[in-house]
């Protein structure tokens, strides 16, 4: 009888890809990073179309420059719920993300 193994759910995220995953597979997300003057921001953010007004929505994705922002620079783009426009968050600077259920992973360099 084979033994079923559980796959147990890391609590930390160790790539931009991970990043973005979180950030696609949760309605919204919070998040603490370090701003670049120094200053800690928590930002509740989302990159789902459905919460991001129309008139918000980015006239076109070029997959190829957003993938090479994040390689380069480690920013990412997100949508702030709160401000609500689209604002660059430094992924090498960001300590946590949250998804809705209050879950915090931490981000691993």
């Amino acid at each position: 009888m084979a033994e079923e193994v559980e796959k147990e759910e890391k609590d930390y995220i160790d790539s931009a890809a991970d990043f973005v995953s979180m950030l696609r597979d949760n309605l919204f997300v919070n998040l603490k990073f370090t701003k670049a003057d120094g200053t800690i921001r928590n930002m509740k953010c989302t990159l789902n179309f459905s919460l991001i007004p129309k008139i918000d929505h980015p006239k076109e994705v070029d997959l190829s420059k957003i993938l090479k922002l994040i390689k380069n620079n480690k920013i990412i783009h997100v949508y702030d719920l709160e401000k609500n426009g689209w604002r660059s968050v430094p992924y090498d600077r960001t300590e946590w993300v949250e998804n809705p259920e209050k879950k915090r992973f931490k981000i691993k360099r």
